[in-house]
């Protein structure tokens, strides 16, 4: 299953990037469509791995991402306030982008980074306190 959604996830990229450097609305749309459609196969995968799944490991999961997703969140939302509230005092590094589009998607990684990292954190939890 992993393997199966690392190949949709390679092939979504691969095909995602060639296809993002079509020009005019027609290249953005086929990006757009074909992205849609590799992430409605990743969705179905996890649909058919969450079936499958026991009920401790289900348990394990939802707490994780209820707790390790919502403290991802809660950091990112500090690093947020700080930025827009004392802009003069912090530096951006370089590489995040000088663009609006650049620094909005750093962002967005940035809160996906921080979830997972709770999510993991609050994954391993759970199972070290039912050992």
């Amino acid at each position: 299953m992993v393997g199966l959604v690392l190949l949709l996830g390679f092939v979504g990229g691969l095909g995602s990037g060639f296809l993002s450097e079509r020009p005019g609305s027609a290249g953005f749309w086929t990006t757009v469509i074909f992205t849609c459609v590799v992430m409605a196969g990743v969705l179905g995968v996890s649909f058919w791995w969450w079936r499958r799944l026991d009920e401790a490991a289900r348990e394990a999961h939802k707490w994780a991402w209820y707790w390790g997703g919502s403290t991802g969140m809660l950091i990112g939302l500090v690093l947020m306030i700080m930025l827009t509230t004392r802009p003069a005092d912090i530096v951006i590094p370089a590489p995040l982008g000088e663009t609006p589009a650049d620094l909005v998607g750093a962002g967005m990684l940035a809160i996906l980074l921080f979830q997972l990292v709770g999510y993991g954190l609050a994954w391993a939890w759970w199972w070290l306190g039912r050992r």
